[in-house]
């Protein structure tokens, strides 16, 4: 397994990696830059696709027309035209802590999926349990998962029956039972708690994360460089692979066969 870094750009804070196979490019974001970037890797180049105000969780294409992104900012869900630049808002969010909107993802029935974290993040003093799990669709935004602390990195099996949701803080992977033609989800359990699981407490917090053809889960681990390959029905850690970055934030698997993992990082973290 080779790993290498594929771009020149440093991000400050690189998320929601998503591989547009329309056009076999990496699509990713830089939250704290406020930029939308694009990688393509034929030519090994990167582009600004689009600057915002505001600190960007998640950005996809729409499936009708890669031009066209639902993009969250902040509190807000925008569709963005990436030729004109204009963003029309879609749904507002108002809760009862200062949140913003973080890593996200598209189910198999194309409903945007995010969580909420804390605008301004203490280590000192963690969240309890202030924020959310939502989906997004048909200008809908559906509560599905209370009281999360810190939402991240989320991920489907390929029968879209099963359901994994990171929550960096307290440093959870949960799993849930998935009802694709709802969105519903039910029966949740933990799959694994990084802090008293004697094989992944040196492993930093759980963040992004994704499913590879097998079922397994890739998992990038902040705070430890690294990202695990885990076995979803028993949490054992199939394989580590050490990054040259302490920082890993999100990965996703991209390329002409879907075999390169694309992770993206955090150049500066206090």
């Amino acid at each position: 397994m080779k790993v290498e870094a594929v771009g020149k750009r440093v991000s400050v804070l690189g998320e929601g990696p998503h591989w547009d196979n329309r056009s076999s490019t990496l699509i990713y974001v830089d939250v704290l830059k406020r930029e939308i970037v694009r990688f393509d890797p034929q030519t090994k180049t990167e582009s600004v696709v689009a600057s915002q105000d505001g600190r960007i969780g998640t950005a996809i294409p729409y499936a009708e027309d890669s031009s066209q992104m639902v993009v969250c900012i902040e509190n807000r869900i925008y569709k963005l035209d990436t030729g004109t630049q204009d963003k029309t808002l879609l749904v507002e969010l108002n809760e009862s802590a200062p949140s913003r909107f973080n890593d996200g993802k598209c189910d198999a029935a194309g409903r945007l999926w995010t969580g909420t974290m804390p605008k301004l993040v203490n280590f000192k003093k963690p969240p309890q349990g202030e924020h959310n799990l939502y989906s997004f669709s048909n200008g809908s935004l559906g509560l599905r998962a209370p009281q999360v602390s810190f939402s991240n990195g989320m991920a489907w099996t390929s029968d879209n029956r099963t359901m994994f949701h990171n929550q960096s803080i307290p440093g959870t992977t949960y799993v849930y039972d998935f009802d694709q033609n709802t969105g519903e989800l039910s029966n949740r359990r933990i799959l694994v708690e990084f802090r008293t699981t004697p094989e992944y407490k040196d492993l930093g917090v759980p963040d992004g994360m994704t499913v590879d053809a097998n079922n397994k889960i890739w998992m990038v681990c902040f705070g430890a460089g690294s990202v695990i390959q885990v076995d979803p029905e028993t949490a054992k850690i199939l394989t580590r692979v050490q990054l040259p970055t302490k920082y890993p934030q999100s990965c996703c698997f991209g390329g002409k066969n879907y075999d390169v993992l694309y992770v993206t990082s955090v150049s500066h973290f206090p």
